[in-house]
């Protein structure tokens, strides 16, 4: 997961929210007047902006893999429409609460069991303890290992994570592709001259950390394990 740096909401979203505070509208009534075509630029907006990854498990969305009947691409609300307190503080139409995330490996007719669900389709209604996709402080604590597993050395990011999130889910491809994404760069990284390799990392760190859209699929593994190799590199 990297920071997410949020832009502009569309013009006709931002007169949508104005008439549904003016309506009185709750977030949750006040999200279902968000109707096609103005939900589809939204969600494209979104998908935009984010370099065309999941703004939690950071695959390619769409997901090639969606099943009959299962919507490709959600939109998400980092704070939920419908909190436990019940409090209003228009998150149902703020494009800053808004994200774009994966069909989190559901199935059609709901068929799959919880344990097996991902990013928005395992948190359900729970709210984040710390982790925000738009604020960087609150995923500097995050690494992975070489067999592709996300954590945290931060205990409420980690609940986030893997509690609430469920991104080291055994039952999805997530461990598996982040895995297969290092490996590749591992294997790039082993052509390299010794004596340009520092070098080479640098440039390359930069090169991901730059990515707009499209950004290259599980790119935050990618990041932390060139920082880790630059960090180990300066050490000599």
């Amino acid at each position: 997961m990297i920071k997410i740096q949020k832009g502009n909401e569309p013009e006709k979203l931002t007169k949508l929210r104005k008439r549904t505070i003016a309506a009185g509208l709750p977030p949750k009534e006040a999200y279902k007047r968000l109707k096609n075509p103005l939900k589809g630029q939204v969600r494209q907006c979104l998908v935009d902006e984010q370099g065309g990854l999941c703004a939690y498990c950071m695959c390619r969305i769409p997901r090639m893999d969606a099943e009959p009947q299962v919507a490709p691409i959600i939109i998400e609300h980092r704070i939920p429409r419908a909190p436990s307190d019940g409090r209003d503080v228009g998150q149902g139409l703020d494009y800053q609460n808004l994200l774009a995330v994966c069909h989190g490996n559901r199935a059609s007719g709901g068929t799959r069991k919880f344990m097996d669900l991902t990013c928005d389709a395992h948190r359900e209604n729970t709210e984040f303890r710390k982790v925000n996709p738009c604020i960087s402080d609150t995923l500097t604590s995050i690494f992975y290992q070489l067999d592709g597993k996300i954590g945290a050395s931060d205990p409420d990011v980690s609940f986030d994570l893997l509690e609430t999130l469920n991104l080291n889910c055994s039952s999805s491809p997530l461990i598996a592709e982040r895995k297969a994404a290092l490996d590749s760069l591992i294997l790039a990284l082993g052509n390299v001259a010794e004596d340009v390799l520092f070098d080479y990392c640098i440039a390359a760190l930069e090169e991901f950390q730059a990515e707009s859209n499209p950004k290259t699929p599980y790119v935050g593994i990618l990041i932390w394990y060139l920082e880790t190799l630059i960090d180990g590199l300066h050490a000599r």
